[in-house]
C-alpha cells in the first residue's frame, strides 16, 4: 500500500510538473518529470513513512502527533519545493531571482505537496490499523491454543488417576487368586505408565497406535474377569493410520465393562469397530450387558471417564464431532463417536550414505 501510494504521488507530481511546462510551451519529455518526480520523493517517502510510523496519530497520541507532523510537513515540503524551485531556475527560468522562482513554485506546488504528505502518514495509519489488527488476532488465536491445551492437560489428568486406581484394584483382586495373572496385570500397568510418561504431551496419536495402547488395558481386564469377557476388534485396515485423540478409547471400553459384566452376571462381548463414513472417522465401543435404563443415576456419561472424554473431544474438533449413546436390540449399550478423517504424517528416513 506505501509503494502504491508513492508511485501515486510520484505520477501525480510528475504529471502536475508536465502539464504546466507544457501549457507555456517548453515541456520536457514526460520521463524528465518522471525521473525528477522520483527523486524528490524517494528522498522525502521513507522520512514521511519512517515519521508517521514512529510518531502515530492516536487518540492516546494525538496532542503531540498532531503539531510534531504539522511541523514537520512544513519543513519536508519547503525542502522539497525549494530543491524543485533551484533546479527550475537553473534549467528553465534564468531570468528569474531565487525569490521569485520560489514564490513561483511556491503557489503551484504547495497545495499538492501537502496533499501528498497527509495521504502517505493516511496510509501508514492504515498499515498500522490493520496489522495491529492482525497481531491481535494472533495473539487471541494463541492465547485461544493455549487454553485449549491446558484444558485438554486438566482433563487428561483427571482420567490418568481414575484409571490407574481402577487397574490396581484389579491387581489387588487378583493377587491371592491368581499370582500370575496379577504379575500380567503389573507388567501391563507399567508398559502403560511408561507410555503415559513418554507420550503424555500428545494429545492426538494414529488409531493403530491406540489401539496398541489399549491392547495393553483389555489384557488387564481380560486377566481380571477371565472367561466371562471377550473383545472383538473390527478396524477397517484404511483407517488405521488416522489421527485420534490419545487415551480415548480407553475410558470407553472402561465404561462398556463397567456398566456391563461389572455390574451384571454372566458373560459379555465388548466390541471395537472402526471405519470411514464419508469424511469422519467413526468408532463404536459396545456392550451386549447393560442397558441405558439401568439405574438412571448412574448412568454412562455422569462419571469421569465419558463426561471428560465429550469435554476432549469438543475442545479438539469443536461442532465437527459427534458422540452419543445408544440402546441395542435386544439387550446392550453402544458408545459412537466420530472426528474429522485425518491420517497421521508419513516421515521417510533418508537412506544413510
Amino acid at each position: 500500500m506505501i509503494a502504491a501510494c508513492w508511485l501515486a504521488v510520484v505520477f501525480l507530481f510528475a504529471t502536475q510538473w508536465f502539464v504546466y511546462d507544457a501549457a507555456r510551451g517548453y515541456a520536457d519529455p514526460f520521463r524528465y518529470y518522471l525521473w525528477w518526480s522520483c527523486y524528490t520523493w524517494g528522498i522525502l517517502t521513507p522520512a514521511v513513512v519512517k515519521l508517521a510510523y514512529h510518531n502515530p496519530i492516536s487518540a492516546a497520541s494525538w496532542k503531540r502527533a498532531l503539531p510534531l507532523h504539522l511541523g514537520a510537513s512544513c519543513v519536508l515540503i519547503a525542502g522539497e519545493i525549494s530543491i524543485e524551485a533551484l533546479f527550475g531556475k537553473l534549467r528553465l527560468h534564468h531570468n528569474l531571482s531565487v525569490e521569485e522562482a520560489l514564490r513561483h513554485y511556491f503557489t503551484r506546488h504547495t497545495q499538492v505537496s501537502v496533499l501528498s504528505y497527509w495521504m502517505l502518514v493516511g496510509t501508514v495509519q492504515l498499515y498500522q490499523m490493520r496489522d495491529e489488527a492482525r497481531k491481535r488476532e494472533l495473539r487471541s488465536a494463541k492465547l485461544e491454543a493455549q487454553l485449549t491445551t491446558a484444558q485438554l492437560e486438566v482433563l487428561r489428568g483427571q482420567i490418568h488417576p481414575h484409571f490407574l486406581f481402577n487397574t490396581l484394584q484389579a491387581a489387588t483382586m487378583l493377587i491371592q487368586e491368581d499370582p500370575d495373572g496379577a504379575e500380567d496385570i503389573l507388567l501391563r500397568l507399567s508398559e502403560l505408565l511408561r507410555v503415559s510418561v513418554d507420550e503424555g504431551h500428545i494429545q492426538e496419536i494414529s488409531l493403530k497406535r491406540e489401539l496398541e495402547i489399549l491392547d495393553l488395558y483389555m489384557g488387564i481386564q481380560a486377566r481380571r474377569f477371565g472367561d466371562r469377557l471377550q473383545f472383538e476388534v473390527s478396524i477397517e485396515q484404511s483407517v488405521l493410520d488416522c489421527i485420534v485423540p490419545a487415551l480415548i478409547l480407553q475410558p470407553l471400553v472402561e465404561n462398556a465393562i463397567g456398566h456391563g459384566i461389572g455390574r451384571h452376571k454372566g458373560s459379555d462381548t465388548v466390541s471395537i469397530l472402526g471405519f470411514q463414513e464419508g469424511e469422519f472417522l467413526r468408532l463404536e465401543i459396545c456392550n451386549l450387558n447393560s442397558s441405558l435404563e439401568d439405574k438412571p443415576a448412574r448412568l454412562p456419561g455422569h462419571g469421569v471417564g465419558l463426561t471428560n472424554t465429550r469435554a476432549r473431544l469438543e475442545q479438539l474438533y469443536g461442532n465437527q464431532q459427534k458422540f452419543g449413546l445408544r440402546n441395542l436390540e435386544p439387550t446392550g449399550v453402544c458408545a459412537t463417536l466420530s472426528i474429522p478423517l485425518r491420517s497421521a504424517p508419513v516421515f521417510v528416513e533418508e537412506p544413510s550414505r
